[in-house]
């Protein structure tokens, strides 16, 4: 997968799982072990925490974070072993964080480390330059616990995405659930010159605008989370084309659109304000309402985990057929059985 990566020229990837214990730190271990035999250099830092010796909720071992000598982290200082000699301090972040400060610092022998300190998607970003400047020629960043904002593209250039039994105890629902993630992924980005200016005023002045004949509107809302009859007023002034949305779009959002019966086009920041649903995103579209994104991710690939930690395990070649149904051309690896 590391290949696949490099030979796209991205030089920063995150890895994203659909629920907790689905094995996104073992993909983040074979990735660096993998770049490290290959001799580069990578950053490694997680939106949430990675690395913990047992699960918070249900106490269970996991596999510690793996740093290679020469590789970059970034985590709150309190978590680095400078005692045993393991770490460099190379620079402060400027991020401050309920642990302590986020601190860069190079291994100085393979070793293990906590992840930690980093929640907004802003400093993520901002590590990313640093580790670039420090000579890191990589940075892959972990994604927490069933959150997508590590696939942001104005943080990282691609993602994979992980899925486990542990997501639903049947492989029925774990398709659907991944079904989902792609389509979501892969809607496209917004091509109409108009409705990429409102999107862009929509996120820096974090308000709905609208467009109709070539003109861009700002409606007195900051999301669709209002009364349906205010926002069928509103949408009921004009015959709008489209909507620039600067948050997140949800099942109920878009059910109140359906609902109204407008076919607006509805431009969002990027994938991981996505929300919705199949079943209510289907309903939109046949209404004949869009959705598209300012600027799309790139999902790279899904790796699978059969095994879930509550005791059950799917069949690994029927989850790789059924999920690759659901994802080609996307490549399906298996983060056990497959070399990385």
């Amino acid at each position: 997968m590391l290949q696949r990566v490099l030979k796209q020229g991205l030089d920063s990837l995150s890895i994203i799982g659909l629920a907790k214990n689905v094995g996104k730190t073992t993909v983040l271990n074979g990735l660096v072990a993998e770049a490290h035999e290959k001799e580069i250099s990578v950053g490694l830092v997680s939106i949430g925490v990675d690395g913990e010796e047992r699960d918070v909720w249900s106490g269970r071992l996991k596999p510690p974070v793996y740093v290679p000598a020469g590789s970059f982290v970034a985590t709150a200082g309190p978590l680095l072993d400078l005692e045993g000699y393991s770490w460099e301090v190379i620079a402060e972040t400027g991020v401050q964080s309920a642990v302590g400060k986020v601190l860069i610092a190079r291994a100085l022998h393979s070793t293990n480390v906590k992840l930690a300190g980093i929640t907004a998607a802003e400093d993520a970003a901002k590590i990313d330059h640093q580790f670039r400047a420090l000579g890191a020629q990589l940075t892959i960043v972990d994604g927490a616990y069933d959150r997508k904002a590590a696939a942001n593209p104005f943080i990282t250039k691609g993602s994979i995405c992980v899925v486990g039994g542990s997501m639903a105890p049947t492989l029925d629902q774990v398709v659907e659930k991944t079904a989902e993630l792609v389509h979501l992924f892969t809607l496209p980005e917004c091509t109409d010159p108009t409705l990429q200016l409102a999107a862009e005023q929509a996120i820096n002045q974090r308000q709905l605008f609208a467009v109709h004949e070539g003109k861009i509107t700002p409606l007195p809302f900051s999301s669709l989370f209002v009364p349906e009859k205010m926002l069928r007023m509103e949408l009921e002034r004009k015959p709008w084309k489209g909507i620039a949305i600067p948050g997140a779009l949800t099942n109920r959002s878009l059910s109140l659109l359906t609902r109204i019966g407008r076919p607006l086009q509805l431009v969002l920041n990027n994938p991981t304000c996505n929300f919705v649903s199949l079943a209510v995103l289907r309903r939109f579209f046949q209404i004949g309402g869009s959705i598209s994104y300012l600027r799309r991710s790139r999902l790279l690939g899904i790796a699978i985990n059969p095994v879930s930690p509550s005791g059950f395990s799917f069949d690994p070649q029927e989850m790789r057929e059924r999920i690759t149904s659901v994802c080609s051309p996307l490549p399906v690896f298996d983060i056990v059985r497959d070399p990385v």
